[in-house]
């Protein structure tokens, strides 16, 4: 050893003197695991890095929320000016709606917006439609084709309903059922009637013959089985 670094290491305080001799160790530990060759050991940051790099985070988090709170503002001020163009230098200021105004706005529209009952020449175009359309397949219908529609048809005719049909005629039959009193037969007869005319299945399941004799006994005679 020089007489340099003795008169350095004499000139140390206690502290720099530790910090020198675990650096000495750590090279010769890192020179023995690459001799051996071993992966070097994962080096944790220290509080002090971990904590500017959780600021640097959250600074980060903040510009970009300032950033989307300046491209809103610049976004509504184009609006405004877009329609103050519109309606002219003297126009009507914009019109702001609370939450319930708007609320009541979109429920006006929704109650407003009904679809109108198709007149009896509208029906009768559409079943004329639909009647060459029908003619049109049946006469280029294929033989394979013809096969399948009449062993569905057979299928069905003999199942008398589709499986969905059936499972909501069970629960019709079981609510009437399960009723104790006529006025509770009455109130189940009257929402079923009330969920058939938005439901097509519920309908067709009230066609059935077993409902549509009960359905009737209760003032409903619309469900009578047409067959």
């Amino acid at each position: 050893m020089t007489d340099n670094k003795r008169r350095r290491r004499s000139e140390m305080t206690p502290e720099e003197l530790r910090q020198h001799k675990l650096t000495i160790q750590r090279k010769s530990y890192r020179k023995k695991q690459d001799e051996a060759g071993k992966a070097p050991r994962k080096i944790f940051a220290t509080d002090e890095e971990r904590k500017a790099a959780a600021n640097a985070r959250q600074r980060k988090w903040f510009d970009r929320k300032k950033q989307d709170r300046e491209w809103l503002d610049k976004w509504n001020a184009e609006q405004l000016a877009r329609y103050q163009k519109r309606q002219g230098p003297k126009g009507p200021p914009k019109p702001r709606l609370t939450e319930e105004e708007r609320k009541a706005r979109r429920k006006a529209y929704r109650e407003s917006y009904v679809r109108p009952e198709p007149t009896p020449a509208q029906m009768a175009k559409w079943s004329a439609n639909r009647r060459e359309r029908w003619a049109t397949y049946y006469a280029n219908e294929r033989p394979e084709q013809r096969e399948a529609r009449l062993a569905a048809k057979a299928f069905y005719r003999l199942t008398e309903v589709q499986p969905k049909v059936r499972e909501i005629v069970e629960h019709i039959k079981y609510d009437f059922a399960k009723a104790s009193s006529e006025d509770a037969r009455q109130e189940v007869a009257d929402e079923w009637a009330d969920t058939g005319l938005s439901c097509w299945l519920t309908a067709k399941a009230l066609w059935y013959h077993d409902v549509a004799k009960i359905m009737a006994r209760y003032g409903y005679n619309d469900f009578e089985d047409p067959l």
